[in-house]
């Protein structure tokens, strides 16, 4: 009998898509014992975990200081899954400045894409998303996220006077209520006496203080918040959206949330949402205009039948669709399509060098190397990754190779964050040459005195090999 595959998460935090796409449908596959799951930080990982796992789990992972942990699983040969939910490359500066000078710096996009390049498969939420990728990967899978219906309990129709009106956000700092924002104002006047507008986690000032309007604080453990929020009965959810690359390469959670938790929602008609949402039936499509959401908020306070007839159909939907058991069956195909079948196209190269030697620096500040890009007998430097080591064997993670960069002039540049003390000093360069094909060779590695070493405080020099 075959035993239950080992499978390990590496996440850089504990965020909601960490958790509801790869940490907890794995967790509940451990439970039924179909796998053997060990999940880490990031920050907590080291090359052990990466041995003793059958199949690598990364998650949102950006960040250069751990490349060491995707260059230990390539080196492995196992199969690696990365799953991304944002498009980091097209965070607007205009509304997310923190987010954008965070995820938009240089390194972490060039990290990212390491990420997307080097793994087996790559999952993705939205087609916006899985196009923007597929410039990085060719093995891409779009997928939906689960949502756990034990969160909520079954809602009995409405028996209140006032149709109870939400937006709920994660973010305390929230922009996309502009959207609907002078639609919404429209509708208080007019309908003042017969609604309540619940405004969870960003408090408007427009809307601060106004007649039937309830600010709720964030909350924030999500699946908390879900119980929370199905226990209020609600009757209209807004689910607001800006029609920017970015946006729309976003996960459908306020579907599958509003959906679930029995709220007719309001959406904003952009492809995220369109192509998941059948208007009148499952949801109310809206331009993002104030007539727009103006429009599609008063035909529902005007036919409550019909969102009565949305809840019933938007909940048999996520459902039908997106129910925590389907992703976990998910999952596990795919699991076992990467471990246990020969599809070629999502094997990993077994055609790998793995070659050390050790150097000695001159100057302080090194931070890459240049190397040729061909042999002088014309052998191809292929796909390659650098790892710098203490002569103890110790991993300096914040030089493991970031960027690699094909230079005008033919050579190869690999760089990364400069090591300040370098001066007179021995280090120890890992190469970890590799080809996709598992019958080609996999590439030429050149020797420690065709390598020009890198430094921020004076001109580059030739390695100096220490026997």
């Amino acid at each position: 009998m075959r035993s239950a595959p080992k499978i390990l998460a590496i996440v850089p935090t504990l965020i909601a898509s960490c958790h509801i796409n790869v940490l907890k449908p794995m967790k509940k596959l451990a439970a039924r014992g179909l796998i053997d799951f060990r999940w880490r930080l990031e920050a907590k990982a080291d090359a052990a975990d990466i041995h003793w796992a059958d199949l690598i789990v990364f998650c949102r992972n950006t960040e250069p200081a751990y490349a060491n942990l995707l260059n230990e699983a390539v080196c492995t040969s196992k199969p690696i899954v990365y799953d991304l939910d944002d498009n980091f490359w097209d965070i607007p500066y205009e509304t997310d400045p923190e987010l954008a000078r965070y995820h938009r710096l240089p390194p972490r996009l060039s990290q990212l894409e390491r990420y997307l390049t080097l793994s087996t498969l790559v999952r993705v939420y939205s087609p916006v998303l899985a196009n923007r990728v597929s410039e990085f990967s060719k093995n891409i899978r779009q997928l939906k996220s689960g949502f756990d219906f034990s969160l909520v309990g079954r809602k009995d129709a409405r028996t209140h006077d006032k149709v109870r009106i939400v937006y709920a956000t994660s973010r305390i700092v929230d922009d996309q209520y502009h959207e609907f924002l002078g639609g919404i104002l429209r509708v208080l006047d007019e309908f003042g006496d017969q609604i309540t507008l619940t405004l969870w986690g960003c408090q408007p000032s427009e809307l601060a203080g106004r007649q039937s309007v309830e600010l709720l604080p964030l909350f924030p453990d999500y699946e908390g918040f879900l119980r929370e929020f199905s226990a209020k009965g609600f009757d209209i959810g807004l689910a607001p959206l800006p029609d920017t690359v970015f946006h729309r390469s976003k996960n459908n959670t306020k579907f599958r949330d509003y959906g679930a938790c029995r709220v007719a929602g309001v959406y904003s008609n952009v492809d995220l949402y369109s192509s998941c949402i059948e208007d009148n039936r499952t949801g109310v499509l809206v331009a993002n205009t104030p007539d727009g959401w103006y429009e599609g908020i008063v035909r529902l306070i005007k036919d409550r039948k019909l969102i009565e007839t949305i809840k019933k159909n938007a909940y048999d939907e996520v459902f039908s669709h997106y129910r925590q058991e389907l992703v976990e069956d998910e999952w596990m195909q795919q699991i076992n399509e990467l471990l246990f079948q020969n599809i070629p196209y999502l094997t990993q190269s077994s055609s790998r060098f793995v070659t050390e030697m050790r150097v000695r620096t001159d100057f302080a500040g090194l931070y890459g190397i240049r190397i040729p890009s061909h042999s002088p007998d014309g052998d191809k430097v292929g796909r390659i990754l650098l790892e710098v080591l203490t002569p103890n064997g110790d991993l300096l993670r914040d030089a493991s190779s970031v960027n690699v960069e094909r230079l005008d002039d033919g050579d190869i540049e690999i760089s990364f964050v400069p090591i300040v003390n370098t001066t007179k000093r021995e280090f120890v360069f890992r190469f970890v040459a590799f080809s996709e094909n598992p019958d080609a060779a996999p590439g030429w590695v050149p020797p420690s005195g065709m390598i020009e070493m890198l430094y921020k405080s004076r001109t580059a020099s030739t390695a100096r090999a220490v026997c």
